[in-house]
């Protein structure tokens, strides 16, 4: 079967030599990527790699589809990038940061009145950002077995039996699992409510504003929250319910839940071009998006000796910054910053080596160790 799997070689702006770079570990991820293809821990790989500017890697492996006879996986294939969608998110904040629209400790009660009550007016931007909100966290993330169906369909149910009810108002019912600022839960319904406060303060739909503040002047054409009919054929699916997604999209309304947590699609390239900006200082395709100061921000943690209990781990002083994951303990240097999405896939900066890899990893049985963490092994050990 191994013989089967082809790699295709995308565009590159340098050597991995120019790039100091030792192209031996190049050999080494696609073999691996190639066996857990074979042994079917993944459906298929693309990844790219960038140094001080030049992509010196892009290349893919495996097939687009999970049915057979599917087409090759390629380079400029576009997938889901699920939670990747946070970051696109946490720009857009800062940028009503930098222009003096909202303030990182506002309490997002003022903004939006579903908040203003004693049990949620002390949440503010900050606690959404950084996931303690103490809001309810995602389906799964204590490792319950029959976790609470995800606020999308909550708010489908509801529309029908309760249609007097909004869908932040569904988010919102039911306890609180903490009170602010006591504990890091990751909360994807957070960021729909931070989706919400960009909407309403820029007066644009939430994807509106991220096309006209984000992808257009990053020169992002080939991200989409709903992927155009003439490039649907070249999306990357793990089943049936991904592909649906793609072929009958759901026209989002005002009654249903906000798509800021999980709903971009994108390529390889464009992710490239979203964390060089980062790198950049928030400078991309010639054009400030975001201040200098704001991405500092951003990827420093705010957090001090707070808990996680989440998946099955238990953490006492968990790191994160404004949006980014900056717990980073393997081999990338110190003051990287990240963000991974369902499926799998992820986004790393790290800023001391100048370096930008993105990478997907599709597979219907999500995050594995060798589908992530050893990638990122071989690629920070062939640094030059």
């Amino acid at each position: 079967m191994q013989d089967m799997i082809h790699l295709h070689e995308g565009w590159t702006s340098a050597s991995p030599e120019e790039a100091g770079f030792d192209r031996e570990n190049l050999r080494r991820l696609d073999e691996h990527y190639s066996s857990i293809i074979a042994s079917g821990t993944i459906q298929a790989a693309s990844y790219i790699i960038a140094r001080r500017g030049k992509v010196f890697a892009h290349r893919s492996l495996g097939k687009l589809r999970s049915e057979e006879n599917s087409a090759d996986l390629l380079p400029d294939s576009i997938r889901k990038i699920y939670s990747i969608t946070k970051v696109f998110t946490a720009v857009a904040i800062h940028q009503l940061i930098d222009r003096g629209q909202i303030f990182l400790t506002e309490s997002v009660s003022r903004i939006l009145p579903e908040l203003d009550n004693d049990k949620h007016r002390g949440i503010t931007i900050f606690h959404l950002l950084t996931h303690t909100s103490g809001i309810q966290g995602d389906p799964g993330f204590y490792t319950e077995p029959y976790g609470l169906p995800w606020y999308e369909w909550m708010a489908k149910e509801a529309r029908k039996a309760y249609p007097h009810v909004n869908w932040l108002q569904v988010v919102l019912s039911g306890p609180m699992q903490r009170m602010p600022g006591k504990e890091w839960i990751y909360c994807s319904s957070g960021y729909a409510i931070l989706g919400e406060v960009i909407a309403r303060v820029s007066g644009k739909s939430y994807e509106q504003y991220i096309q006209d503040e984000i992808l257009a002047p990053l020169g992002l054409t080939s991200t989409f929250f709903s992927v155009p009919e003439e490039r649907r054929d070249s999306v990357c699916c793990t089943n049936d319910w991904e592909k649906n997604q793609i072929y009958n999209p759901r026209e989002r309304t005002a009654e249903m839940p906000n798509v800021a947590g999980n709903g971009l699609y994108s390529s390889l390239e464009d992710l490239w071009k979203f964390g060089q900006m980062m790198l950049d200082g928030g400078i991309g395709n010639g054009r400030r998006v975001l201040s200098k100061r704001s991405i500092e921000l951003q990827t420093t943690n705010h957090l001090n000796g707070l808990t996680s209990r989440g998946w099955g781990n238990l953490h006492t002083d968990f790191k994160y910054g404004l949006g980014w994951s900056v717990d980073h303990y393997d081999l990338a240097s110190q003051g990287t910053f990240s963000h991974e999405g369902y499926g799998h896939c992820g986004l790393y900066v790290d800023p001391v080596e100048e370096l930008v890899f993105a990478f997907f990893a599709p597979s219907h049985k999500g995050y594995t160790n060798e589908s992530v963490l050893t990638p990122r092994a071989i690629v920070w050990s062939g640094l030059e």
